[in-house]
């Protein structure tokens, strides 16, 4: 395989991506807007005729838009008490447990009617962790049942902390509108009305464009991928001695994914939400990115230092 092909070949895609960052930071939206974009974001990701509602309203029409998201917002808040009460009733069960040992073991289990009747009192799935520490037998087989109750835990955080996120923003978006509805100047008033829509309007083609340049990203990241396997098979097939390099490649791309996984963030963004993804699986894009960046990363930096090595010979 021709070594001036291949590299011509990753220096395409490494422009192509380069262009890729240029573009999208140059027709982002305004920085000072970030957070007003995110809030917006994520109350399209669950309640998107929020966002078309206040987009679409009048200055007469603002009032009752705010009445009816300001209910809604206060119901939703109100559920969400119950759920921050399950993760806290939940993380004190599991705290309990982590505290165990051998010798604590027994005279926890003996104690646990009474343990439990108080700690889960309030909580809507009392039953089924009753049942579940009753099947816990002896101090070894705890680490186990532990872990199911962490699944539990960590799934109950991360709906409480999604739906916090939610209700923070789409508190946000309603103030602002109450803001506007609070001049007492008409003209005032149709005025930042105006501005305000812009905003939203603007900050949905950011949004769209926003998704553009990520699938585009992806799409360069799967062909630098493809690309990359198909030369190394080729390699392999060609010079056989030496694909114990290929190996080491396969490797540090293992390796590279592993590392991304590792510091990828749980946390959903407001995409991912409306994708209905879970923590983990959004960890597993975080690790595929993290790849692709890497990998990115490593072939301008391999073409810059082959192009300098090249120069220096050439002048020797």
């Amino acid at each position: 395989m021709n070594n001036r092909i291949i590299n011509i070949v990753i220096f395409v895609v490494a422009i192509l991506a380069c262009c890729v960052a240029i573009a999208f930071s140059f027709f982002s939206f305004d920085s000072d807007k970030k957070d007003s974009y995110i809030q917006v974001q994520e109350v399209k990701a669950q309640t998107p005729q929020m966002v078309t509602d206040f987009e679409t309203a009048t200055v007469q029409t603002l009032p009752n838009v705010i009445e009816k998201y300001q209910k809604e917002t206060a119901e939703r808040s109100e559920k969400q008490k119950d759920v921050q009460m399950e993760k806290d009733i939940l993380y004190t069960y599991l705290q309990d447990l982590k505290n165990l040992d051998e010798n604590s073991f027994e005279t926890y289990k003996a104690n646990f009617p009474q343990r439990s009747a108080a700690l889960f009192a309030k909580s809507q799935n009392k039953q089924k962790y009753v049942d579940g520490f009753n099947k816990v037998q002896s101090f070894k087989d705890l680490d186990k049942y532990i872990e199911e109750v962490n699944a539990d835990y960590a799934q109950i955080k991360q709906d409480y902390l999604v739906e916090r996120n939610y209700i923070k923003s789409a508190n946000a978006l309603i103030n602002k509108a109450v803001a506007i509805d609070g001049n007492a100047s008409e003209s005032k008033k149709a005025s930042e009305m105006e501005s305000f829509q812009t905003d939203l309007k603007s900050f949905g083609k950011s949004a769209r464009l926003q998704n553009f340049f990520i699938v585009l990203t992806y799409i360069l990241g799967i062909g630098a991928l493809v690309l990359m396997l198909f030369f190394l098979l080729a390699n392999m097939i060609t010079n056989f001695k030496t694909s114990y390099k290929i190996l080491v490649g396969l490797l540090f791309l293992v390796v590279t994914f592993f590392i991304g996984y590792l510091v990828g963030t749980p946390t959903l963004s407001p995409s991912a939400i409306k994708a209905g993804m879970t923590g983990s699986g959004y960890k597993m894009v975080n690790a595929a990115c993290f790849t692709v960046y890497v990998c990115l990363f490593v072939a301008v930096a391999s073409i810059i230092v082959t192009l300098i090595m090249n120069a220096v010979k050439n002048r020797n």
